[in-house]
């Protein structure tokens, strides 16, 4: 059973909220990928903390994640100790290893990379941060400012110890948002610079030798693959410098929109495990934010999912080990209660 605490409150209609409350906002929830742990974030602006916890769905609380600063083997300790400091930006290995990677401030006030239960890797001068760890387990990509600016780095996991090598060296811009393709030896990635954000692919990272995707000027962000690995999803606010819209592309075709008017979801556009639909929340104020699902082929088709919640923000989805399709949503509240504040993270299964 992947989810047994949400099945105790049959009565409660659409999604149900699974965090505690906190002075703060929670933000990014992310499923592992066989949707047994799910993450999330709660962002305390005033004080410029960001905490990170991983939740195991019936099995107590929510446990927080704190970084240690001694060693960089997978096999060192961990911190439960309370700290100022920002934890944030999960991204899991694949099941077998059952780990994740994450960001987090040092005492220096730097950015490293930490897995769980292990001290910093690769840790250098110049802050480190987006790491992304491939779905086959052997690559950690992530985005550092050692060489001056911003470039993706990559850790072989098998060779823990060995300095990262560098994917990109433009010289004018910074490289961010990578994102791994399913069979794990393909990113496409973000190239920020003066002009706008583009859109790359280096399509095997043992040879990287970046390929420019999107570039239409103004802000194209956060590029995710479908699950299949046919398909990228992305951000885009080239038509309307006021709003983003989602777009969605096959490699080596023109992309073409899905929604217009989204609100983007931190860590990129959330695709349905059969790489056929796409959910994502509408900017919409009056209806507070609702949450859709298209099919990519039909997007004028979109349908709202009857979450329940208002104030609707970061979404994921996965499907767990009982064979459903879960989402995890950060929301304001539900539409029927009495007072709505700081978001919490609300979880529903998604309908056939």
């Amino acid at each position: 059973m992947l989810v047994p605490i949400l099945l105790l409150s049959t009565a409660m209609a659409g999604a149900r909220p699974i965090s505690p409350t906190y002075d703060g906002n929670c933000q990014l929830p992310t499923w592992s990928p066989d949707g047994t742990r799910l993450s999330y974030e709660v962002n305390y602006h005033d004080r410029k903390v960001i905490e990170l916890y991983v939740y195991e769905p019936g099995k107590g609380d929510p446990t927080p994640v704190r970084p240690v600063e001694r060693g960089s083997s997978m096999t060192s300790g961990f911190s439960t100790g309370a700290g100022e400091s920002v934890t944030h930006e999960v991204s899991w290995a694949p099941p077998n290893i059952g780990r994740f990677v994450y960001s987090a401030s040092t005492a220096s006030k730097d950015y490293d990379i930490f897995i769980d239960q292990a001290g910093p890797v690769a840790a250098s001068i110049g802050a480190d941060g987006g790491p992304q760890w491939s779905p086959d387990g052997r690559w950690i990509a992530f985005t550092s400012a050692r060489s001056g600016q911003g470039d993706l780095y990559l850790v072989d996991t098998h060779r823990i110890e060995a300095p990262p090598s560098q994917l990109t060296s433009d010289p004018e811009s910074a490289e961010l948002f990578a994102s791994w393709s399913p069979h794990g030896f393909s990113l496409v990635y973000v190239g920020h610079n003066d002009s706008g954000d583009s859109i790359y692919i280096i399509e095997h990272v043992e040879n990287p030798q970046p390929k420019l995707l999107v570039d239409w000027g103004a802000t194209q962000t956060r590029p995710t693959f479908s699950p299949d690995g046919k398909r990228v999803a992305f951000y885009s606010n080239h038509d309307d410098n006021e709003r983003f819209d989602l777009y969605v592309m096959s490699l080596g075709s023109k992309p073409y929109p899905i929604a217009r008017g989204v609100v983007m979801n931190a860590r990129g556009p959330t695709w349905t495990p059969d790489s056929n639909q796409l959910v994502y929340v509408k900017d919409d104020d009056d209806r507070y934010d609702p949450v859709y699902v298209a099919p990519v082929m039909a997007p004028d088709s979109a349908q709202r999912l009857a979450t329940g919640t208002v104030g609707n923000g970061d979404v994921d989805v996965v499907r767990g080990t009982d064979g459903r399709t879960w989402l995890a949503i950060a929301a304001q509240g539900r539409d029927s209660d009495k007072v709505k504040d700081f978001k919490r993270i609300y979880v529903m299964e998604l309908p056939k």
